[in-house]
This record gives structure tokens, sequence and C-alpha cells, in this order.
């Protein structure tokens, strides 16, 4: 019996997916935990694994769509089934209008062996008969793109455009923006419907792509194109990528939903620093700091938890999302089980955990069920503090300043001290100022627990 892949929920109210591409083609062996696609979450490209040892049936959707969350998009299954669909052709009928064609189904045999069900669907609204088409996908797989080019050069026998950059439906495109569409699977007569002028350059392909709405032909400074000179002198206009919409939209809502409370401590390092040094290994300033924050959350659960409608929710175990900055923005990918670690075992798995996030490497669990956040700016010596933002659903984030000789007064003396000064963020809704000021008598417990301060 073959076994549904389904597009996962990759986090915090999430519809739909992108699938961006598939890294196992359909008759290739793949095992339990092997990855077989990757996937855009809110905030990063995320591998897939497979649920199921076996062989790779079938994609059921193309590489760079949008899917809805629970929708079937692969199916594994045994040999025999993928032999069976190999040598046992059968027709499906596409569509339901009279110009409704039957055409060879998934599995049968020869050049049109296999057809995508988005190219079944477009080769159906346009009348394409897709048993004259060659496909260029894997063993003669017809994409969309197969369809959309049958389509384009149909119109093009049937009434050649004068036009040299025109086709017979009037869109102009230099070659390189037409095969630059093909490769992106976007159809220019789509394009220029949303309202994009004719035209159609490379920049308008970016924007189409991205979501950005069409330039107002009245003031040509508006146009939203991607990292191109603005008619304005001087000017850059560079339009924002899924990623970074994603982030303002989720922040931004985090600060209208979310009443922000903030509370700061300074704290002296000197003695951590100095025992730091006695251990093995590459433990970092970073790498304590995470420790100490899974160890005092263990005492204070009203901080480690999610509040999401209307529901509050502490946990046992602390799931510590790590703010790693990337090009496109930044990402939280989660520590499981944060408390279990040793300073060592912690140091050791997040600076595994950051080098995967920062190379684009994570799995689906790597971003989900976060219970906490710490964010560091500290390797900006600029940066005495800083307030951020809560993560939602969680209900605080912890900003960690630079680490700085600064000026101390111990017992009447002025001293000069390595401290730190740490924000902490809370939702308002769920927790108070107590909780946050409790927060930091913990954590300086903790600290001095680790590596005890004497004093002068």
């Amino acid at each position: 019996m073959a076994t549904d892949v389904l597009m996962p929920n990759l986090g915090f109210d999430t519809q739909t997916s992108r699938l961006v591409e598939w890294l196992k083609e359909p008759g290739s062996v793949v095992e339990k935990g092997q990855a077989i696609a990757v996937i855009e979450s809110d905030k990063a490209n995320i591998e897939l694994e497979a649920i199921v040892s076996g062989v790779l049936l079938e994609h059921c959707v193309d590489a760079d769509q949008e899917v809805a969350v629970g929708s079937v998009i692969a199916r594994i299954g045994s040999a025999e089934e993928y032999r069976s669909m190999r040598v046992a052709p059968k027709t499906v009928k596409i569509g339901g209008s009279p110009q409704a064609q039957d055409v060879p189904a998934l599995g049968a045999t020869g050049s049109t062996s296999r057809v995508s069900p988005v190219a079944q669907r477009l080769a159906r609204d346009l009348q394409i008969d897709v048993s004259q088409i060659t496909g260029s996908g894997v063993r003669g797989r017809i994409t969309r793109s197969d369809v959309q080019q049958a389509y384009q050069s149909q119109q093009t026998l049937a009434s050649p455009p004068s036009d040299p950059l025109a086709d017979a439906k009037g869109v102009r495109a230099l070659p390189a923006v037409r095969r630059a569409a093909r490769q992106r699977g976007i159809d220019l007569t789509a394009v220029l419907a949303a309202g994009y002028t004719n035209p159609i350059t490379l920049a308008t392909l970016d924007a189409y792509a991205v979501g950005s709405q069409p330039p107002t032909p009245i003031r040509a400074t508006t146009r939203i194109v991607s990292s191109s000179p603005s008619d304005e002198e001087g000017v850059t206009v560079v339009s924002l990528s899924r990623t970074r919409q994603i982030i303002g939209k989720r922040l931004g809502e985090s600060m209208r939903e979310a009443p922000h409370f903030y509370v700061t401590g300074e704290f002296i390092f000197d003695a951590a620093l100095a025992r730091i040094k006695t251990l093995p290994g590459k433990v970092k300033i970073n790498d304590l700091i995470l420790y100490l924050t899974a160890q005092t959350l263990m005492r204070l659960p009203a901080l480690n938890a999610t509040f999401y409608e209307g529901v509050l929710r502490q946990y046992q175990s602390v799931h510590l999302a790590i703010a790693v900055a990337r090009d496109d923005g930044l990402i939280t990918p989660v520590l499981h089980h944060a408390e279990r670690y040793s300073l060592a075992g912690i140091a050791e798995a997040s600076r595994t955990l950051i080098e995967r996030a920062r190379a684009n490497r994570l799995s689906l669990d790597d971003l989900q069920n976060g219970t906490f956040t710490v964010s560091n700016l500290g390797m900006v010596q600029q940066v005495e503090h800083f307030t951020a933002v809560i993560n939602p659903p969680q209900v605080g984030i912890l900003a960690v300043g630079a680490l700085k000789p600064r000026p101390v007064v111990i017992d009447g003396g002025l001293f000069v001290r390595h401290t730190a000064r740490l924000t902490l963020s809370g939702d308002h809704r769920v927790v108070d100022g107590m909780d946050l000021a409790q927060f930091m008598a913990v954590f300086e417990e903790e600290l001095n627990r680790f590596a005890p301060i004497e004093n002068p």
C-alpha cells in the first residue's frame, strides 16, 4: 500500500508553503528520514524527509509550486507498485468539456509517459494535445513549461508576429526574458494580466515572482523592482524577498497583538570567563548564555511558554530558539531539550545548528516548537543593549548586548569588570513584570553557581 507524502505544517499560522525543488525523482529508492525535497518555510528552505522507506512512485506537484498544507505532494510505495505503474498504461480524461482529450496517464510508456498534475490542468485549459509534446523532465516527464512552450509555438505558427519581440498574443519580451520565465514557470500572459507593462523585462519577472504590486503608470518612481536604480538620482528601489515579507508580517503582528514589557539587567562575567578558559573544547560566552538561559527557564516555566488563540501552554522541556542573522533575514532554528545538555554539549549542538542554518540545510524539526528565543548582538561591541520583538507564539525573548569592560561599584569601591546587559521582553497578556524580574534574579544565581564571583 502506497504512502502519501503530505505538505507539512511548517510553523505557526502557516496555510501554504512552496515546494522549491525535488531531491529525489520517481523510481528512486529512499530510506525513512532521507531528504526527498526542499520546501520554503516562513524563514528558510528546509529539507522534507521521507516518512517511510520504499520507492518514490510519483511527484504529485511540480517544483516551484505554492501548495496548501496537508496536500499530497508525492507517494512512496514498493518496487512492485512502481513497476506496475510503468508497464500498465491507462488513459485518464482531462477536463469535462467537449474538447476534453484522452491522454496517457502517469505511468504509461513513451515520450508522454508522465504528465505532471499541473501540466494536465494547463493542457486542459489551453486545449493542448499532450500526446504531441516531448517532455523535458526526467524520463520524458511532461511539465508545465513544456505545455506553455507548446502553446506559444502553436500560437506563433498560427499567426507569426510582425514585431520581433512580440508573440501571437502580443506579449513583448526578449528571448532571455522568455527563457527565464520558462525556467521559473511564469506565464508571461499572466504577468500582463496582473497589470505589468509591455515589454516584460527581467526586473518585471522579479517583481511578479515575489508578488509585488505592478508599477503605477503615473509615477515611475513607485516601481517595485529588484535592486534596480530608480528614476530618482541616488535611490535604489529594492523588492523584499518572500522571507523578509513574512518576517515583517509576523513581527508586526507580534508588536500589535502582544503588549511588550521589558526588563534589563547587568551581569558580571569575569569569573565565568576565567572558568571557560579552563574548559576543553571551543566554549564561548554565547554558549554559556544559552546554557544559563535553559537552566533558568527550567525554574521559571511562566516564560518557557507559548500563547496562541487564547491558550497558554507552559513546557517542562526547554526548546531554545537561537536567532541567526543571514543575508535574507533573521532565522530562529530550535535547539530541542536544551536543558539536557552540558555546557560543552550545548556549545557543540548550537554551533552545528547555526552552521546548518547559514548553509540553508535545516530540517523541518529544526524550525518547529520553540518555547523561548535568545538573540545575541554582543559580537558588535557598539551594541550596549537592545530590545527584541517576541517571536510568536512564544511569550519571551532575551536580547544580549556586548560583553565589555565597564565601571562597577562593589562594596563601595569602584572597579572595572567585564559585564553584559541582558534585556528580557515579555508578553504582558500572560506574564507580568515580576516574572521578568525573577528571570534576571535566577539567571544571576545560575551564573554564580557556574562560577562564583570573588569579591575584592
